[in-house]
Formats: structure tokens, sequence, C-alpha cells
């Protein structure tokens, strides 16, 4: 694989970098890459991905201050529509299908790069994944002991019951049924069918309450589809905005906080220089944890 960095800007106590990635096989990424300006150092770091409207430029939404982790964050193929709707599933499933199954092995492509650099401890890493982006986080995380802990926010399982709660087809009866067939294509990329393989490294979700988008029982399957150890937090809120910071804060301190990589001693020795890339997951966390606000 092979990396270029061009340092852009700058973001709170961050430097923010443009950077391209490539694979062996000529896959190819783009996005943004943050870290402390603090110095060299020997960091966790997160694979942060958010919905297609946002891309890689979701960095900029971080507090300008959350702690010494370096942050990496994609942006999805050209051919994912900024919205996917209705019709894009129903009439352009294949080309839409084979843009969408690219996903995951761009965020393969962002573990290696991640845990390759000289500043980031190999142990520490893990992906946070927001709406969208959980049904191919969980297919990569499955994949690629790299990452050592997985969050899920704001996401949820059973694709055709998300799908009927956010049509707005009248008569209503008929959300169900076309929700079902619209998602027959996408079966493959359910994450409740990947979800339990990333057991024993810890998966912790997080999710509204009031959210209208992920529906509570649709949010349950896939956390009953999840192995051991695994965490679900309920907010008492809707879906997320991309421009409600406040919210944002909220979650980057209740995702991060339950990340123990992100706050686990630094192994100096595991940073600069790499000599390999471990594939092995830590020992996991002990039980299963549900909290909540006010719980649905």
């Amino acid at each position: 694989m092979s990396a270029e960095g061009t340092s852009a800007t700058t973001h709170g106590r961050y430097t923010v970098d443009r950077v391209r990635l490539v694979s062996s096989s000529g896959l190819t990424a783009t996005g943004w890459l943050l870290r402390p300006r603090s110095g060299p150092g020997c960091y966790a770091a997160v694979l942060l991905q958010d919905g297609r409207e946002e891309n890689s430029g979701v960095i900029f939404r971080l507090p300008s201050d959350f702690g010494d982790v370096v942050v990496l964050s994609l942006d999805y193929p050209a051919a994912v529509p900024m919205t996917i709707r209705f019709g894009d599933a129903a009439l352009h499933g294949r080309r839409l299908r084979e843009a969408l199954q690219q996903i995951p092995s761009l965020f393969l492509l962002g573990a290696a790069y991640l845990a390759q650099r000289d500043d980031v401890d190999s142990t520490r890493v893990a992906v946070a994944a927001t709406s969208f982006a959980v049904p191919f986080a969980s297919i990569a995380a499955a994949s690629d002991a790299r990452f050592r802990e997985v969050a899920l926010i704001y996401g949820a399982g059973d694709l055709p019951t998300v799908l009927a709660a956010n049509l707005t087809l009248r008569p209503r009866a008929l959300r169900t049924p076309l929700a079902w067939l619209a998602t027959r294509p996408y079966v493959a990329l359910s994450p409740e069918r990947f979800i339990g393989l990333i057991a024993p490294r810890p998966v912790v979700m997080v999710n509204g309450v009031d959210d209208p988008q992920m529906p509570n029982t649709a949010v349950r399957h896939l956390y009953d589809a999840a192995g051991s150890p695994k965490s679900l937090t309920w907010l008492r809120t809707g879906h997320l905005m991309p421009t409600d910071s406040a919210l944002i804060r909220t979650l980057v301190d209740s995702a991060f906080a339950k990340l123990a990589v992100l706050h686990a001693p630094a192994d100096a020795r595991r940073c600069a220089p790499h000599t390999s890339v471990g594939q092995d997951a830590r020992a996991p966390r002990p039980g299963n944890h549900e909290t909540a606000t006010n719980p649905p």
C-alpha cells in the first residue's frame, strides 16, 4: 500500500492532512487525517465514518479537543449517491450494489494505513461508524482484527424495517412490503450477518431513544446479533444531524469514552518504526452492558 499526505489546515489542537491511499490491487481512497499537534507520540487511532453527505468532511465536526487520538475519515465511492432514495435501490440496484460492496474494502485500507503509521500504536486501532456507515463497518471489522474495538452509533439491523421507517409513501400499508422488495438485493450487506463475527473484540452501540430513522426494534435486532462483550447506550435524542454540535460532543464523549483501546497505556515499542502489522485480537473485556438515559 502507498500513501500520500499533504498538511492542509488545523482544527483546534490538531493538524488535519489530506491523504490519498492506494492498495496493492489498485483500490484508491481519499480522505482527511486528524492528528495531535503535540508532536511525535504513540497514539490510539480511530477510523471515523459517517453518512455519504458528510463524506470525510465529518472529521471537521469533531470537537476541537477530545484527547490524544489520531482520526482518519475516508470518502465514499463517487458512484454512491449523496442520498439513497427508494428509486435508487429499486431501479439501479446492480450499479448501486457494486458501489456499496466496495465500501468495506475502503475501510480495510484505512485500517492498514493507520496500523502502519509511525505515530499509531497498532494494537489500539478502533472503528467508529455512524448511521449509513454502520453496515460497512460491521463487515470490515468482522474480517479484520486490526479493528480492536467497534463503535456503532445511530445504526441498526433489519434493513427492511429501517427503510420502511424512512419511507413517506401513501398509503402507509405499502411501506413494509415495498421496503422488503427494495432491500432484497442488499441482503448480503445486512450488518446482523457479520456483527457476531467481531467477537471476542468489543462492540459499543450508542442509539437515540427517539430516533425515527432507526426504530428501536431494529436497533435491538443488531445488538442481539452481536457477540460478547457488547454494550448498548440509549440517549434521549432523535437522529444525528451533522450541524448539531452539542449532540456530536455528546456522541464523541459517549462512544469514545467506552472504547478501552483509546485509553489504554501507550506502548512506544509498537510505534516508529513498525516492522509488522499484527492481526491477533486483544483479549476482550468481560460482560455485556446496556445503559440508558431513558430506556425505550
